[in-house]
């Protein structure tokens, strides 16, 4: 039989060689990961969708210690539901997972990127950017209450260093070659100096 998993002897959720490479290829889980996340996915979920109640569930076990509140939960739920419908399947929810720390910074970038485009348009606007940057800071215990608009104004210095208008949206092309260029962005994204 292989890597082929079959949940509850349902002949349709099957984890064939193919979609156990894909997934590999998507996350840095190896096969036994892949194949414990799915059955229990299965399991839990045995439409094939799971809510927001449901993820937050998971996202209780892998969270950031320092995001004590969920802050981010929310957030990541929004971008990995890519057709906004309440619901995210399995692979959504293994990348939601998996993808927290990727290794090369491209790949950081991408992500911190499509964590902050919320609305799935391939495109950040300046509100998504500032949101991102809230919940970012406010994890990191950087953001005091009394600072409520630095983090807008935070996310107009970003579009400024990158020669965007703030009424314009950014595309991941500019956000990473920005980034990789200059070092303030790369440090206050995560991607290392």
């Amino acid at each position: 039989m292989g890597n082929r998993v079959i949940v509850k002897d349902r002949a349709s959720n099957v984890l064939t060689p193919q979609v156990l490479a894909l997934l590999k290829a998507s996350s840095h889980l190896n096969e036994e990961e892949i194949i414990d996340l799915y059955i229990a996915f299965w399991n839990d979920f045995p439409s094939g969708r799971m809510n927001k109640e449901g993820f937050i569930k998971y996202y209780e076990e892998i969270k950031d210690e320092k995001d004590r509140a969920n802050i981010l939960c929310d957030h990541v739920f929004a971008v990995f539901d890519k057709d906004h419908d309440g619901t995210i399947d399995f692979h959504e929810f293994l990348l939601a997972i998996a993808s927290g720390s990727p290794a090369d910074l491209d790949s950081h970038l991408n992500y911190v990127f499509e964590m902050c485009d919320v609305s799935g348009d391939g495109e950040m606007d300046l509100q998504e950017l500032a949101t991102f940057l809230k919940a970012s800071l406010t994890i990191a215990g950087k953001l005091e209450k009394i600072d409520y608009n630095y983090p807008k104004e935070l996310a107009i210095g970003v579009f400024n260093t990158l020669g965007i208008n703030e009424g314009n949206k950014l595309n991941k092309e500019q956000f990473i070659k920005g980034c990789k260029k200059d070092p303030r962005l790369r440090e206050l994204f995560g991607g290392g100096h």
